[in-house]
């Protein structure tokens, strides 16, 4: 798991990696899609030549709808599925 807490006054993370596969990972975030895709890249890049960007699919592996909020933080997280 990795986290980044961006200010010091809310102390809930901004992003945390919930899991990465070869070609998904999932995160909780409360930053923008496109802040989100651009921390992701610089610091968990896939690895290859294609990036991560905001995953089309509409559910989770688990059938879960993506995005969802965050049941520890629904008011300002949400979960989301990015894919390269």
């Amino acid at each position: 798991m990795i986290l980044l807490v961006e200010d010091k006054a809310d102390v809930t993370p901004a992003i945390v990696i919930i899991a990465t596969g070869l070609v998904y990972t999932s995160v909780c975030t409360r930053l923008s899609d496109e802040k989100a895709e651009k921390w992701l890249n610089r610091n968990q890049p896939t690895g290859i030549s294609s990036k991560w960007s905001v995953s089309k699919d509409k559910t989770f592996g688990s059938g879960e709808p993506n995005p969802c909020k965050c049941q520890k933080w629904p008011e300002t997280h949400r979960h989301m599925l990015f894919s390269c």
